[in-house]
């Protein structure tokens, strides 16, 4: 035996099933069963392991109950040092339990076999016989390494306007919380004890993106060393649908994984998709901080252009609740986009994280979310000229500052945040406030000549040849007519869905964007990007679920 071999059995990955055919025309999944001697040391290893963790999650909370008490003592050190002593050793033994069971199962050499040579030769034949297991992800070879074409672009950066105070008591508690169980709060996908409850459902969902959609697994490594896990479904060779020559790259919520997320909606419509996980997410490594999920994302990006072939044209960014973060930062650095969606997206952390924590440490929870843990989506999505849809959901429970109150969703504030740049003659402090208002309600109640204010805006466009942002449209308006022009764009940028937060997205509001700065027919009644925004049948409610 080699050692290579050796190594594989002792520390080697958890395998968790195998593809089998069926017959000559169809594949199965079958399971992986572990011996007992496998199963045993596998379990106390990760009972061990969940254990460490909530412990250190709970840190914050046991230390200084422990000072409080003098419980930090000689004798408590000496008792933690044999506890420790003790835990190793059953550790060690776990190991070569575990390892003694994988060399007398029947399949498991076979496996350890295959992934030794793909990790020594990895070209597609070896790729091909890897992709056979689904194992976990740490041990599957890089496919693509962002820095090997790094050097040939640079990154937008974005400065938030929040300046920190560095070595402030607050600023250092800020960063204390952000460190420790902050970012799990923000992030919850991010523990290790969630990716365990749902291993199950997440290796569920990569089967069935395997067996029904063909979908290839792939590991991207980022230039600050992460390792990212990516799924990919292409239907550029699917003559029965135009969107396949499309490519969705999804970013997901703050506890989505691609196995059980958002990829389900553009791969119902009939596009290619791009799905990865967060770093500390499912097989991605690293952890959610802002500067890994740029990072992250950048090279997903990197990934399909020089990878799988797709010209930023030919794609579409869709960023689910949190994912607004990487998607607005991906539509900042790759202006050349075919669109923007940012479904049940908020404009700032801050909002929504102040009310939702004790009072008494509001200003440490301002400090980390503006500094350490900055999810800047409004000041982003300013920077982008594109086409962007925004889908609201009318019971979302998640975004709002006062539960299911639909004037407190804070996907409000991102529409106006965003027409203030990209229209500031049409929004006053008038105009504003009934916009503001207006929003409060379904957009299906907005009830405006769509064709008079498309031709308004469409002669405005073509008299005036604008081609960048921001349109100086309403220098000559009344304050009136101000606001209908402004709720024209809000039904063209907006789309509500009667859901709550976590429902899937309908198919019928998977559309390339509206471009603003494009001349657009002036029958508006007909649209699809219109008729979408504020109807959804209950055939389609009913496909999303």
């Amino acid at each position: 035996m080699g050692l290579a071999k050796l190594y594989q059995y002792i520390l080697g990955p958890k395998l968790y099933s195998f593809y089998a055919s069926a017959n000559s025309n169809a594949v199965k999944v079958v399971p992986y069963t572990p011996n007992n001697l496998e199963h045993y040391g596998d379990n106390i290893l990760t009972s061990i392991s969940c254990a460490s963790k909530i412990i250190l999650y709970a840190s914050p909370i046991i230390l200084p109950f422990y000072l409080r008490r003098d419980w930090l003592s000689l004798d408590t050190g000496v008792f933690a040092t044999k506890f420790v002593v003790v835990v190793c050793m059953v550790s060690i033994a776990s190991l070569v339990t575990r390892a003694i069971g994988r060399m007398t199962n029947p399949l498991y050499p076979h496996f350890a076999d295959t992934l030794i040579s793909a990790h020594s030769k990895y070209n597609h034949i070896s790729k091909s016989s890897m992709q056979q297991y689904d194992f976990q992800f740490k041990s599957w070879p890089v496919d693509f390494d962002v820095r090997e074409v790094e050097n040939i672009r640079k990154s937008t950066a974005v400065l938030s306007s929040h300046r920190p105070s560095y070595f402030s008591p607050t600023d250092i508690l800020a960063r204390m919380l952000s460190h420790t169980f902050g970012i799990s709060l923000v992030y919850p996908g991010s523990m290790s004890l969630m990716s365990l409850v749902l291993e199950a459902p997440l290796l569920e969902g990569r089967c069935k993106l395997v067996l029904e959609h063909q979908a290839t697994r792939n590991k991207i490594r980022t230039r600050d060393n992460n390792t990212i896990d990516t799924m990919y479904v292409d239907r550029t060779k699917d003559k029965s649908s135009e969107n396949g020559r499309t490519l969705v790259l999804c970013c997901e919520g703050n506890a989505g994984f691609y196995e059980i997320g958002v990829m389900t909606t553009p791969v119902a419509a009939g596009y290619s998709v791009l799905g990865w996980n967060h770093p500390g997410f499912g097989g991605s490594s690293g952890a959610p901080f802002p500067d890994q999920e740029r990072n992250a994302v950048d090279a997903v990006m990197q990934f399909a252009i020089h990878r799988l072939g797709f010209l930023p044209q030919d794609i579409i960014v869709m960023g689910w609740s949190i994912g607004g973060f990487t998607s607005t930062w991906l539509a900042l650095n790759y202006p050349d986009i075919k669109g923007l969606i940012l479904d049940a997206t908020f404009d700032h952390l801050e909002p929504l994280a102040v009310p939702r924590m004790p009072a008494i440490i509001s200003g440490i929870v301002r400090q980390a979310v503006n500094h350490h843990i900055n999810l800047n989506v409004a000041e982003q999505l300013r920077g982008y000229t594109g086409p962007v849809t925004l889908v609201r959901r009318l019971r979302d429970e998640m975004i709002t500052t006062r539960m299911l109150e639909l004037d407190t969703n804070r996907g409000n504030n991102l529409l106006v945040d965003l027409l203030t740049h990209r229209y500031p003659n049409l929004v006053t402090p008038q105009t504003k406030s009934s916009l503001e208002t207006l929003l409060s309600q379904p957009l299906r109640v907005m009830d405006i000549d769509l064709e008079l204010q498309a031709m308004l805006y469409n002669s405005y466009l073509e008299h005036h040849s604008v081609d960048k942002f921001p349109v100086e449209i309403g220098v000559d308006m009344t304050d009136d007519e101000r606001t209908l022009m402004l709720l024209y764009l809000t039904k063209q940028y907006m789309k509500d869905m009667d859901s709550a937060h976590c429902t899937p997205l309908t198919t019928s509001l998977m559309l390339p964007p509206w471009n603003p700065l494009q001349l657009t027919p002036s029958n508006q009644k007909n649209n699809g990007n219109v008729v979408a925004s504020d109807q959804i049948d209950d055939s389609d409610k009913n496909s999303s679920q």
